[in-house]
């Protein structure tokens, strides 16, 4: 919301007051009513409640052992437990990072001597229990706070204190599709909430579910072209501890081999359990808080972004979630009006939980200023993905470039076909009366121009999905409100300079809606708009197998007939479709449905499989 109202507050009054109204109408795609909702919420975890019962802090050596190896006391386990809890204790009243990171630490040591002495102790079960809490507790302090105090260098390893001096854990990061140097941060997950998940996939197991996150700026290679500024991804930490310093010479704990020593981050994508000396462990996981955290990064400004697309070129293209991964086949998302590709990360988030899915997928996302150039858009995709292909054909051992998805929602859908289709000579005759040759233009304005409004059908995209797709428009945008929303787009001066010297040069041949100015993604949205006709009237490529998915939960909107509230089911219904869905889910909620997304799941697996369309049920 805060947002929505920083973004007003820069428009003059009676645009102001226009898109108040927008919003009110839920035009936008209905994406506008979705800003009044909760924020995305990030908070760390919380720690495990402090001893209750306090003991005289003492060496473990002491407490656990006598010199010869024999139990000190009549009941070691108990005087063991008492002594991690007021270790814990000590380090939940730390005054600083570097001797937190210490104090939790020698905690987490504590804990850990518990449980491997006595995890097979049926009647310490809530013992254990506890000495799980504290060891899971512990490292997430270490993790936090380790990156406070520079004490954690995710390249080298951790610096603690510990009996006998200071001492480095090494680091080890286990099966990840990343290289080393893209840990750049560690944060520990804790709850955390975002309007466009429905599900969190967690597993509860050993170790600190983290999220890791690949920050741009500590790297200079070409993929940050198509990397976020700060990437983030699912692992998870476990702690091996040394435990010897903690220890007389002639103690000896069952626990692993001195190879094991560490501070390990594991895929949890990949990896479902770890053994440590003779025991397996179930690998604790939070593959959803990636995405989760997303909503957190964001700088986008909904309002700042369509009324004036070239505000920050740098958020828009083509981008990767994970590096580029031979054997699987791309999914591109394309978002609609007054979005941005959250709002596909539930459909992501379900897809990742399918574990046939995942091993045959990887996602990729396009950004772009919805309130901007449609065809502009539409031909920069068409750039970046041929480049990104060529970049990751040398790696393609498979063909699995050439199985490519693309899954365009409301105007994305129109995007998304522009990446299908071949254009012809149609799109330039919509706004030309005379051939390209003979428009009197800069060779980087025919060079634009051409981009535009020539193209062929992207070779390695094989399957396309319109969901809730406006193929012949929405009613929404020929009425006064789709009005308002077309004339508060605002082009930079340069643009509108050379737009309007180029029709100056042209006169007569550009149409009417060219010579105001290029068409935008409104625009395209009117029935009456004779593009939108040329492009549902393009032939998809013969290799192409489409599926539409309309929405019927807009039965509020009865004007407008059998609808999702924004786009009707005849708009959304394409002849050129091997199937079409029906969902009964309004325009801002058919992507999260379970339904549209079990559908776009058969889908992907009729993808792999090479099956034929008319198979689907």
């Amino acid at each position: 919301m805060n947002y929505l109202m920083l973004g007003l507050w820069s428009l003059t009054r009676w645009k102001r007051h226009s898109l108040l109204v927008l919003i009110t109408f839920g035009l936008f795609s209905g994406s506008a009513c979705q800003l009044c909702k909760k924020k995305p919420i990030w908070v760390p975890p919380s720690p495990a409640p402090e001893a209750y019962r306090s003991c005289e802090l003492t060496d473990v050596s002491q407490v656990f052992f006598s010199n010869a190896g024999s139990p000190v006391s009549a009941n070691p386990s108990s005087e063991l437990f008492h002594c991690m809890e007021e270790s814990y204790q000590v380090a939940c009243n730390s005054k600083s990072p570097p001797q937190a990171v210490d104090t939790y630490y020698a905690s987490l040591v504590r804990s850990w001597i518990f449980i491997c002495q006595y995890r097979n102790y049926i009647h310490l079960d809530n013992q254990n229990y506890r000495a799980w809490d504290i060891y899971h507790s512990s490292l997430a302090e270490i993790i936090s706070n380790g990156q406070k105090s520079g004490r954690l260098n995710l390249q080298k390893g951790l610096l603690v204190q510990t009996p006998i001096g200071m001492e480095w854990v090494p680091i080890r990061f286990n099966d990840f599709v990343w290289p080393a140097d893209s840990f750049n941060e560690l944060i520990p997950v804790g709850f955390y909430y975002d309007k466009n998940l429905r599900h969190q996939y967690t597993e509860c197991g050993l170790g600190c579910p983290v999220v890791a996150v690949r920050k741009n700026r500590c790297h200079s290679s070409l993929a940050n072209t198509y990397f976020l500024k700060q990437t983030p991804f699912a692992a998870t930490a476990i702690l091996f501890p040394n435990i010897q310093p903690w220890l007389d010479t002639t103690q000896k704990i069952q626990s692993g081999e001195s190879n094991e020593i560490g501070l390990v981050l594991y895929d949890p994508l990949k990896v479902l359990s770890v053994r440590y000396g003779t025991t397996s462990y179930r690998l604790a996981a939070d593959i959803t808080a990636p995405l989760g955290i997303l909503g957190q990064q964001t700088n986008w400004n909904p309002v700042e972004e369509y009324t004036r697309p070239e505000t920050d070129p740098s958020l828009a293209g083509l981008r990767m979630l994970e590096p580029y991964q031979p054997g699987k086949i791309p999914i591109l998302f394309v978002h609609g009006l007054f979005s941005d590709p959250q709002t596909y990360l539930e459909m992501a988030n379900q897809i990742r939980a399918q574990a046939d899915l995942k091993e045959k997928y990887q996602i990729w996302v396009y950004r772009y200023p919805t309130g901007g150039n449609f065809f502009l858009s539409a031909a920069q995709l068409r750039n970046q993905l041929a480049s990104l292909v060529a970049e990751c054909s040398v790696q393609d051992k498979d063909n699995c470039l050439q199985r490519m998805v693309i899954i365009g929602h409301s105007l994305g859908g129109l995007v998304a076909k522009l990446q299908v289709t071949t254009s012809g000579t149609a799109l330039w005759n919509s706004v030309a009366r005379a051939p390209l040759d003979q428009v009197i233009a800069t060779p980087e304005e025919r060079h634009r121009l051409a981009e535009q409004f020539f193209f062929e059908p992207s070779p390695y995209i094989k399957t396309a999905v319109f969901i809730a797709t406006p193929n012949e428009g929405s009613p929404w945008a020929n009425r006064p409100v789709g009005k308002v929303a077309s004339k508060i787009v605002k082009y930079s001066p340069q643009q509108t300079k050379r737009h309007r010297a180029l029709i100056k040069r042209n006169p007569g041949i550009f149409s009417s809606p060219m010579q105001r100015r290029s068409p935008t993604s409104i625009d395209l949205m009117n029935p009456d708009n004779e593009l939108l006709h040329t492009i549902q009237n393009l032939p998809l490529a013969p290799w192409v197998q489409s599926y539409g998915i309309a929405g019927t939960g807009g039965s509020f909107c009865s004007r407008m007939g059998p609808s999702d509230g924004v786009v009707t089911i005849h708009s959304a219904t394409t002849p050129a479709a091997c199937k079409t869905f029906y969902v009964d889910a309004i325009h801002t909620d058919i992507l999260r449905h379970n339904e549209t997304i079990n559908i776009v799941s058969q889908i992907l697996r009729f993808n792999v499989a090479q099956a034929q369309p008319a198979s689907l049920p």
